[in-house]
């Protein structure tokens, strides 16, 4: 496997610049406190297992950031499993975010690399008042490679409704998700451990806040999502998490679950960046990659735009998403956990506005052309191993006339009217069904089908408010639609952030409502509002969705899972073409 992947693999891989990332910068987060705010009315100073922290009241919470709940995995902790954080002496001022981890510098963190390896900090957001309040603890996406619980995401809105609110760094790329023969058990999954240690820290200490430790959530998007669907499979194991959360919400975390085998793992991606650190030949793997002579500069360029899953086979994953959701190898899945999962309407189509975003602001335009078409479909499709007739498939979906049933394509990528955007929009959409809504519909089925109190969303805003800014959204070959990530802004930043967006005052209402199933979600298990204007049935009672869009809320927005499957051509991916050995 080479460890630099070529552009077109990047574009199509889920580990471009992704999800939570393209907010960073772009809402604010965490506004400081103005100075009519009643500080001396408030105690803002609590004790957790550390030693004492001061929080900051702003705008009607208490903010607590860069809380180190892990010691820092420097010198011999680089490569390891992550231990508690030790005690400090006096009080903590929580006033400021603690470092992201490690990350190549893009246009979403001011081009800037990440370098500090001692990032594992966490935030807590409270109300002033309240005690036994639902905890909500968001793991951000990124695809494993880059993103970070700080500044990009505003919970203040969540906290008003007397939540909890817990966001977090955890180690990437190489440093949390490299497998190697030689370092301790658990590499290739070392990120996911640093959320489990997360965790464990919320249980011990969210009472001192206000929290419930016995009520839970625990939420992401992308590979967030990912994220929490790992946890739940460790849980169902009984290697680490279980315990420590109650409910889960998976936000376009379904792709890839088959993930990666361990010693595939080691063989395909831990040895070869092994050998570009230069310690393949020495006689500690370990003890090498730790030195200090390999700079984190060093590990950042060997990484290059290799992509992260995390490895299954020992640790805290001994069987892979697929495998729990399916019960397969004795696998199983923690049944008592309530799920909340969806997707959005137009998932893939961030990832090509991601490189059209970066040619304009180098002042190119970057499209797919009809001579790329073919190559980017099959690039895309490469690691499918049923070996997908790409050729067929992006044929298929550039058919806008396609047949209405029968396992063909039932839903076109784009109208008659499109010109050479519609390469983009079939690529986009091509992304969109087989790598999540497909896999997101498999899933809840699943979950459904093991007893499992599952509800699925469907976020089809198809002008959701963008996070690239004015121009550069003008720019754009195409329009993003519901894409990828946009949905968050609804649940995580302010109602303020929304309308420097763009957003409409039905867009705020939608986004009042998500908060409310979020809430109730995260309150009991089950996302209908306490007002009955949204009674949200679980899957396997009818098998319909909670449609997310401007113009229709509560009961009226449920629609049967048949309708986004068909959008979705999810018959089509169900037995989707493949080449004849």
């Amino acid at each position: 496997m080479e460890l630099h992947k070529k552009n077109s693999f990047w574009r199509m891989s889920l580990t471009t610049v992704l999800a939570a990332t393209l907010l960073a910068g772009c809402g604010g987060g965490g506004s400081s406190g103005s100075d009519d705010d009643p500080i001396d009315s408030v105690n803002t100073e609590v004790s957790v297992s550390q030693g004492k922290v001061n929080g900051s009241l702003e705008s009607g919470m208490i903010s607590f950031r860069g809380i180190p709940y892990a010691t820092p995995p420097v010198g011999n902790r680089r490569f390891a499993p992550p231990e508690p954080a030790e005690p400090w002496d006096g009080v903590l001022e929580a006033d400021e975010f603690g470092s992201s981890c490690p990350q190549s510098g893009s246009a979403f963190n001011g081009f800037e690399d990440s370098l500090d390896e001692d990032c594992l900090f966490l935030n807590v957001y409270t109300p002033t008042s309240g005690r036994d309040l639902p905890v909500m603890v968001w793991i951000h996406g990124g695809a494993f490679i880059t993103g970070s619980g700080g500044s990009s995401y505003e919970p203040s809105r969540l906290v008003a409704e007397d939540v909890v609110v817990v966001t977090m760094n955890y180690r990437l790329g190489i440093l949390g998700f490299l497998p190697v023969d030689g370092l301790p058990e658990g590499s290739g999954q070392y990120g996911l451990m640093d959320q489990q240690l997360a965790l464990q820290w919320v249980q011990d200490n969210i009472e001192a806040f206000g929290g419930n430790p016995d009520n839970v959530t625990i939420f992401g998007e992308s590979a967030g999502g990912h994220s929490v669907l790992s946890q739940l499979v460790s849980a169902g194991a009984g290697t680490g998490s279980q315990g420590l959360f109650h409910k889960a919400i998976v936000q376009s975390g379904a792709y890839q679950p088959t993930q990666i085998p361990q010693v595939f793992g080691e063989a395909n991606i831990g040895a070869p960046v092994v050998a570009a650190l230069g310690c393949d030949t020495e006689p500690d793997v370990a003890a090498c990659l730790r030195d200090g002579a390999i700079t984190t500069d060093a590990i950042l360029a060997a990484q290059g735009d290799l992509w992260f899953n995390p490895t299954y086979g020992e640790g805290m994953l001994p069987h892979s998403i697929l495998a729990a959701l399916t019960q397969q190898g004795g696998a199983s899945f923690p049944q008592a956990i309530p799920v909340m999962t969806g997707n959005n309407l137009n998932e893939g189509r961030l990832f090509l506005a991601l490189d059209e975003v970066s040619a304009l602001v180098a002042g190119s335009m970057d499209t797919v052309t009809e001579a790329e078409y073919e190559t980017e479909v099959a690039t895309l499709l490469a690691s499918d191993p049923r070996g997908l007739d790409a050729a067929q498939i992006a044929g298929d979906y550039l058919d806008t006339t396609p047949a209405s049933s029968g396992g063909a394509l039932v839903t076109p990528a784009f109208d008659d009217s499109a010109g050479d955007e519609k390469y983009t929009l079939a690529l986009a959409s091509i992304q969109t069904s087989w790598r999540f809504a497909c896999n997101q519909f498999d899933q809840i089925e699943s979950l459904s089908a093991q007893g499992v109190n599952a509800y699925g969303y469907w976020f089809t805003d198809q002008e959701a408010p963008s996070l690239f800014g004015p121009q550069l959204t003008a720019g754009l070959s195409f329009d993003l639609g519901a894409a990828h990530a946009l949905e968050i802004q609804y649940v995580l930043n302010s109602a303020d952030t929304m309308l420097s967006r763009g957003a409409s005052e039905n867009q705020i209402a939608l986004s009042e409502q998500m908060i409310q199933y979020w809430v109730q979600f995260a309150r009991n298990g089950d996302p209908s509002t306490s007002d009955g204007t949204a009674t949200w049935p679980t899957f396997d009672n009818g098998s319909e969705l909670m449609k997310l869009e401007p113009t229709t809320l509560g009961n009226d927005a449920l629609v049967d899972a048949s309708v986004a499957q068909d959008a979705h051509n999810c018959d089509y991916w169900a037995t989707p073409p493949t080449v004849t050995p």
